[in-house]
């Protein structure tokens, strides 16, 4: 793997639809989805109200961070709040590792203020891990996402989601807003207790 150093990378917070649409997409961002078509998600989330923070290297997207209100089919859809937003994808091409793009896209994304007053939260599982390239094991590529999220003001969170518990190299982590309001945290709190709560 080649990285690119002294480079100048600008960051912009939750670009709209049109300004991604001027952009290219860097062709090993690749996690998820080969490199236009991730474009093409991110253009679809920008233009459905979500926010898209990407890190530019003239008009090529290096880096992305993908703020979404969950999907329907998964439980955290069915928050009643509209205040619980998931971070999803967050990737920064190979070639530009190691310069600390990943912590500037949560973090200048949260000193904005746009997230204040809901949670936001990320769902960890192995399965979406860059185990490949960064030959690091599943529990290392945890705590390099611990690390990195902790940084940019997300904690670790109990949760009864089975899928989390499914391994003991997932994690759900989250960042609670210093202006959320207390039916939010507890819409959070039945959400990722849930299974716990039917018990009783």
């Amino acid at each position: 793997m080649t990285v690119l150093a002294d480079i100048k990378v600008s960051v912009e917070t939750c670009v709209k639809g049109q300004r991604l649409a001027e952009l290219a997409m860097d062709s090993t961002l690749d996690m998820f989805r080969k490199g236009e078509e991730q474009l093409k998600a991110l253009l679809e989330i920008a233009n459905d109200g979500g926010c898209i923070t990407v890190a530019v290297d003239d008009k090529t997207v290096v880096g992305y961070a993908a703020f979404h209100h969950p999907s329907e089919v998964e439980s955290w859809g069915e928050d009643r709040t509209g205040k619980l937003i998931e971070l999803g994808a967050v990737e920064v091409s190979e070639h530009y590792r190691g310069q600390k793009i990943a912590e500037r896209l949560l973090i200048e994304t949260f000193n904005t203020g746009i997230f204040d007053s809901t949670i936001v939260f990320a769902t960890m599982y192995f399965w979406h891990y860059d185990l490949k390239r960064t030959g690091l094991t599943d529990f290392a590529y945890k705590r390099l996402l611990e690390k990195l999220y902790r940084k940019a003001g997300m904690v670790p969170f109990a949760t009864s989601d089975p899928e989390i518990k499914s391994s003991a190299a997932n994690m759900l982590m989250a960042r609670v807003g210093p202006n959320t309001g207390a039916e939010v945290k507890a819409e959070f709190d039945r959400l990722r207790l849930r299974k716990v709560l039917e018990l009783y």
